[in-house]
């Protein structure tokens, strides 16, 4: 359920202010974030392969960006 503050009631009160997106530090980090989203997009639309659906699952359950980055890379 989302509440008046644009938020679910289930995230914390901060979840979304101050949000900035995210920019690769690098060559390699830009590289893994198109990775990252060519490998959920293929999940989405059901043609990922099994390194791809293990990767984005893993991603799950992470909550900063940089965490998804290291859990696709399998860092961590």
């Amino acid at each position: 359920m989302i509440g008046v503050e644009g938020r679910r009631h289930d995230e914390p009160e901060d979840a979304h202010r101050g949000w900035v997106a995210p920019t690769p530090a690098d060559a390699d980090e830009a590289a893994v974030d198109r990775a990252m989203a060519d490998a959920e997009r293929a999940v989405a639309e059901g043609g990922a392969t099994d390194d791809q659906r293990a990767r984005v699952a893993r991603m799950g359950q992470a909550r900063t960006h940089e965490e998804r980055r290291a859990a696709f890379r399998g860092e961590g």
